[in-house]
């Protein structure tokens, strides 16, 4: 990239001059007792994820390439009980200093995970299969690692953003942090579809709803599973109850729009 000038107009966007400048100092030596960033990491690994919408049969994603590392959870960081003879582990680098993975190889992944983009399928944003592409090309390859790199911001930003989370961690551990429930972010976002798709909800909460409705089979009748799961207590209105899992769970995410 350094040698190219033109290349780095063309991944202006991905901030490749300012990553340029950043690897010019050259790789970050550790002292005796200090450990690197990158500790544990072998390689970084280019991969392949596509999204399959099986309802329309769309991919999506197929042009770009995903960047992590591949390597070994040091035995000191790990409890005993998960402790596993060479088990890998998949890192993620969006904060790691470039300057301390230059010295990592790069290998390119022919396997290509699948996963479900349907998001009215059970098994919506979990891998469906995997198949082999190695129809790579070097601008992928580039596009890839400039992506996460640049994911956020230049050297100083994603120091910024690092010093960030450090802090946040820090007052979740002092007990300083104000949380927020989990159930009371998302109970809004459920109530429409309940109220759309439900004549009684049987004195459940929203969420209680909302999560046995994702556990319905893509081909199961709706209302039928509802009451099975709720013991008859949830009333499915008459226009929804001839619906499979996957056509319900797509009426219950309109309702919020």
């Amino acid at each position: 990239m350094d040698a190219s000038p033109l290349l780095q107009t063309i991944y202006r966007r991905d901030l490749a001059a300012e990553l340029c400048k950043e690897a010019r100092k050259d790789a970050i030596a550790t002292t005796d007792g200090e450990r690197a960033a990158h500790d544990g990491i072998e390689f970084l690994e280019l991969y392949q994820q596509w999204g399959l919408d099986t309802s329309t049969g769309q991919y999506s994603g197929a042009a770009h390439l995903q960047l992590h590392g591949i390597g070994h959870q040091l035995a000191e960081d790990l409890p005993e009980h998960h402790k596993k003879k060479g088990e890998r582990i998949e890192w993620s680098v969006a904060l790691t200093p470039l300057r301390e993975l230059l010295a990592l190889p790069i290998r390119v992944n022919p396997e290509v995970r699948i996963t479900e983009e349907d998001s009215a399928a059970k098994a919506w944003m979990n891998e469906i299969r995997r198949v082999q592409n190695s129809d790579v090309t070097l601008g992928q390859v580039i596009q890839g690692l400039l992506w996460e790199l640049s994911f956020h911001g230049g050297p100083q930003e994603k120091q910024g953003v690092l010093e960030g989370l450090k802090r946040q961690v820090a007052e979740i551990d002092a007990g300083t942090a104000k949380l927020v429930s989990h159930d009371d972010v998302f109970s809004d976002l459920d109530k429409p579809g309940c109220d759309a798709l439900f004549d009684d909800l049987g004195g459940r909460s929203p969420r209680e709803i909302a999560k046995a409705v994702r556990d319905i089979e893509d081909d199961e009748n709706a209302a039928a599973s509802l009451l099975r799961a709720f013991a008859g207590a949830v009333v499915v209105k008459a226009p929804f109850r001839d619906h499979t899992g996957r056509e319900f769970r797509r009426a219950f995410r309109d309702a919020r729009r």
